[in-house]
């Protein structure tokens, strides 16, 4: 049975070929909707707006094929500021874990280069304009699977960092981006865990366990061999698992950067309240319940109180609330 995968609509670019086959969703089936090698319309585009459309889906065989193609005309979008900020948040996700793929699978210094470029004139956008970050909530996709799960946290906890520190002095603009970096690259280690474990549909026995356990140690080295980033992103990577009262792994250790802190908050969340082959997506204000019981400290009930604040969630009625949850 053939898999598929959502994709924004943004980031089809108008009378182009399309490089794959693309389809539409109808009563729980795909539909075709353009071939490859089709010309992607303005026609097209304005009927399926009509319907309330904004995504289209691809083959997962064929979601290399796609990322490559955005990948290609990222930088050009991203820089252009006759674009529409939401094509520019598609491009990005679908961008970005195109690159972070390719990092995973080789993490080189090249590859972890490759990743700060896609990033770099994003987060430049993101300072100019905060109102980006509500819009990049909107389409992360929570189907759990390693790349979403990494964008996605590196979405929530760079816009924790930049509100949480919005009004210190102390942190400027080039400490958020070397942030930034660690937050999207916070599980590279996981490119060291055997396919077998990482996608293993069901919960892990105790020896796998023990084996992902040791991701945050790898992705410490990875990050700190490269030479390419701050060590302040090997820390992240390294300490995002740990836990105010010493019950997190791999060390067990207490005194936790705040960079991993935040992070810590991002990567929770988004694993909650995603999709999972033994569980479903829990509700987004139940996540942050179970997130203020892991609080320990008055800087991570700090952190939290941001965090919800940041989305919105302090208001039920909120949009973000109701984005956070799919």
């Amino acid at each position: 049975m053939e898999s598929f995968r959502p994709v924004p609509i943004d980031v089809i670019q108008l009378n182009e070929k399309s490089v794959v086959d693309l389809f539409i969703k109808h009563d729980e089936r795909f539909v075709p909707f353009l071939g490859r090698g089709g010309i992607f319309t303005k026609e097209q585009l304005v009927e399926l707006n009509r319907f309330g459309i904004n995504k289209v889906y691809i083959r997962v065989t064929d979601a290399n094929a796609f990322e490559e193609y955005v990948h290609t005309h990222s930088e050009l979008i991203l820089t252009d500021p006759t674009i529409p900020p939401r094509v520019k948040e598609a491009a990005f996700y679908v961008s970005s874990i195109h690159a972070l793929r390719k990092a995973m699978h080789d993490p080189n210094s090249e590859r972890i280069e490759e990743i700060k470029n896609t990033l770099k004139p994003m987060f430049k956008n993101i300072m100019k304009n905060k109102v980006l970050l509500k819009d990049l909530f909107s389409i992360t996709e929570h189907d759990f699977n390693t790349y979403t799960h990494s964008i996605n946290v590196g979405i929530y906890a760079t816009a924790l960092a930049i509100h949480f520190f919005e009004h210190d002095a102390s942190v400027g603009m080039e400490s958020l981006e070397h942030q930034c970096y660690g937050y999207f690259l916070h599980d590279v280690g996981k490119c060291m865990v055997p396919l077998t474990i990482l996608r293993k549909q069901g919960k892990l026995s105790q020896e796998e366990w023990t084996v992902m356990k040791r991701h945050p140690q790898w992705g410490y080295a990875i990050l700190m061999e490269t030479g390419h980033l701050t060590d302040e992103a090997a820390y992240i990577s390294m300490q995002h698992h740990e836990r105010p009262d010493g019950s997190g792994y791999p060390f067990g250790m207490s005194d936790i950067h705040p960079c991993a802190r935040i992070c810590a908050i991002a990567d929770i969340f988004d694993a909650l309240i995603s999709t999972r082959s033994y569980k479903s997506p829990m509700k987004p204000l139940d996540a942050i319940e179970i997130i203020r019981r892991e609080a320990r400290s008055d800087f991570d009930t700090s952190l939290v109180d941001t965090f919800v604040r940041m989305l919105g969630m302090n208001n039920e009625s909120s949009g973000l609330s109701r984005t956070a949850s799919g």
